[in-house]
């Protein structure tokens, strides 16, 4: 799974970054467990639309929906940079 675009959402009030990740497949339960390395990962497939959501230790958030090619991703203020390429890095090569 590569990703096919990122889009600036908005500015959190905190300072944080929120992006719209597009990927060039859908996101599927396999790929949404594999996130779970990251942090803690809260997902519940039993939703009419299966919602995932994680939140790593250093401030990372993700949101989405299975079976959608897009989700959500805020970076926080500190070290937002970083954190950015780190989980683009493994966006790419772990899913």
């Amino acid at each position: 799974m590569n990703i096919a675009s990122v889009k600036k959402v908005e500015d959190c009030f905190d300072g944080g970054s929120v992006f719209s990740y597009e990927m060039d497949e859908e996101v599927t339960e396999a790929s949404i467990k594999r996130l779970g390395v990251l942090g803690r990962l809260d997902y519940f497939p039993h939703f009419p639309r299966p919602f995932y959501r994680l939140i790593t230790d250093d401030g990372l958030q993700i949101k989405g929906v299975e079976g959608e090619r897009d989700f959500q991703v805020i970076f926080p203020r500190k070290e937002k940079e970083k954190i950015k390429e780190e989980f683009e890095r493994f966006i790419t090569t772990h899913n």
